[in-house]
């Protein structure tokens, strides 16, 4: 082969890896995402008015830190159905974008993984395929304790498993919150 050709061949190459690299920008592409700077926790039992917790960072990931990371205070010992929802805030507009990821379920998976607080975590949704999403979920709390609660939202576009590792696929939100069980 010819150094002419050798040079085409692989000027092509790279192009082609460019190409198929770069990120389409169609607004229903399911992997473009708007930031997410608000999470609203809703948990509601019986017998008992709602608890509507808040953590906000109005600049998103990087920056400046959350202006805002309510402490989880539930009551030890309480079972409690959870609603989870993600905001984008432009300019002091809210869109809810938790149906657009309800929507993707198959790529979406939302972890809830506890420290030195005991709290038993169900996944009550599922996505078409049958596998937990976590937008709703019910949680058992345990003895009185401090300890916190790491909240994960992790992409996972074709991986997503019955029982994955809350590692798996890339993180679109990781956000620390304190939980008190009293």
């Amino acid at each position: 082969m010819s150094l002419l050709k050798t040079s085409c061949l692989a000027l092509l190459g790279l192009a082609l890896l460019f190409v198929s690299c770069k990120k389409p920008s169609d607004a229903n592409d399911e992997n473009e995402h708007e930031a997410i700077n608000k999470v609203v926790l809703t948990f509601s039992r019986s017998g008992a008015a709602n608890l509507i917790f808040l953590a906000e960072d109005p600049d998103g990931d990087g920056g400046q830190p959350p202006s805002r990371i309510d402490t989880l205070r539930l009551t030890a010992g309480q079972t409690y159905g959870v609603d989870i929802r993600f905001i984008n805030i432009v300019n002091g507009i809210e869109k809810d974008i938790t149906p657009s990821i309800v929507a993707q379920g198959r790529s979406h998976e939302v972890f809830f993984l506890p420290t030195g607080a005991q709290l038993t975590i169900t996944k009550n949704d599922r996505d078409l395929s049958g596998f937990p999403i976590g937008i709703s979920s019910t949680w058992q709390s345990g003895p009185a304790a401090l300890g916190s609660v790491l909240v994960k939202l992790m992409h996972k576009t074709g991986i997503k498993g019955p029982n994955d590792s809350p590692n798996l696929g890339h993180s679109d939100l990781q956000l620390s919150m304190p939980v008190r069980l009293q």
